[in-house]
């Protein structure tokens, strides 16, 4: 973590490989995310760092409020084990977009263009 923000978080870290197309459900390159809901409604103040791997190296770093989750909840796919499942287009028109769901929720705004300069 300390390599790819240039600090440790407090805040919750999940970390998804970069998944081809071929192995994708949608058929086009993304992330999956699973999220514990009670993590996020216990900290609602806090954030969430979604780290994708990037297709040739690095991460992707994403800083979503927690805030942000918890009022768009019913937008999300939330039916597997009290987690919220994300899965984020990692390239292309949608790149950043949930498309877990028919609705997605666009992540893009969260995105840290350069993690080791930005802290909390």
């Amino acid at each position: 973590m300390k390599k790819v923000l240039g600090y440790m978080p407090s805040d919750p870290v999940v970390v998804s490989k970069f998944f081809e197309a071929k192995e994708s459900w949608t058929r086009e390159p993304a992330w999956w995310f699973d999220l514990p809901i009670r993590k996020v409604k216990n900290n609602r103040q806090g954030v969430y760092y979604l780290l994708g791997k990037a297709r040739k190296s690095g991460f992707v770093v994403l800083k979503v409020p927690n805030e942000f989750l918890m009022r768009n909840l019913r937008k999300f796919d939330t039916r597997y084990r009290d987690n919220i499942r994300l899965h984020i287009a990692a390239e292309g028109a949608n790149r950043f977009v949930d498309e877990r769901v028919k609705s997605g929720m666009d992540f893009s705004r969260f995105e840290l263009k350069h993690p080791k300069d930005t802290r909390n």
